[in-house]
């Protein structure tokens, strides 16, 4: 009998959940394989993190008391948007964040499951937070972007954590311009092949610049990279 016909009588003997682990087996090495294909060896990555904090703690001590915009993709609670806020201590930085607030535009596919239309909604409500150098742009991102006016800054620091792939695409195209040796990109999610991480691929093939991968949890889940000349 050929290779073929065996998997699908091992198939046979399978249960759902174990079709789910092997799925998610798969999915790791492809992006273990992608990463190979973009140059990133992650035995020679910087830092290995627990959580997304440290990722953030890292570009605060070099940033210092710079100036800093801060853009942040994906707001839902803001949970992020306040450890920022604690985090850039200059008072001309400047924390944007962009959300409809409405949940996701359409399904994702995650990494171990889908989330549905409208997930992450809070009935339209921005998070309330102290500060005076936040502030929320609500709405789509093909809306609100097309009229955002980039404000001047040392610093640019961009949080993607809206998930899918269109969204995420959205930013890369009306920000390539900003996107300059120096700039920070976070990804809340960037192992899921067909969205954060596909995004980054699209616009890394166009992108005259290196970008540098300088932490990520051992799932590459959370991952940071550094624009570099």
């Amino acid at each position: 009998m050929g290779f073929r016909y065996c998997l699908l009588r091992a198939g046979e003997l399978l249960n759902e959940k174990a079709i789910h682990v092997l799925k998610g087996i798969v999915k790791f090495l492809e992006v273990g394989y992608l990463m190979r294909q973009m140059g990133y060896r992650l035995k020679r990555v910087e830092t290995w993190v627990k959580g997304r904090e440290e990722l953030f703690d890292l570009v605060a001590r070099e940033v210092g008391d710079r100036p800093v915009l801060y853009l942040e993709f994906g707001v839902y609670k803001g949970e992020a948007t306040r450890y920022w806020s604690k985090l850039l201590k200059h008072p001309e930085s400047m924390l944007h964040g962009f959300d409809s607030f409405e949940g996701l535009p359409e399904d994702w596919h995650a990494v171990h499951k889908v989330m549905q239309k409208g997930y992450f909604s809070t009935n339209g409500a921005a998070p309330a937070i102290d500060d005076t150098r936040v502030r929320f742009f609500k709405g789509w991102f093909e809306e609100t972007l097309a009229d955002y006016q980039v404000p001047a800054h040392q610093v640019l620091v961009l949080n993607f954590d809206a998930d899918l792939y269109s969204s995420t695409k959205c930013v890369f195209d009306r920000l390539a311009p900003y996107i300059l040796p120096g700039t920070y990109l976070y990804f809340d999610e960037f192992n899921c092949i067909q969205e954060e991480l596909r995004a980054f691929r699209e616009f890394r093939s166009t992108s005259p610049y290196r970008f540098a991968l300088r932490g990520s949890t051992s799932s590459l889940q959370k991952v940071l990279f550094q624009c570099v000349a």
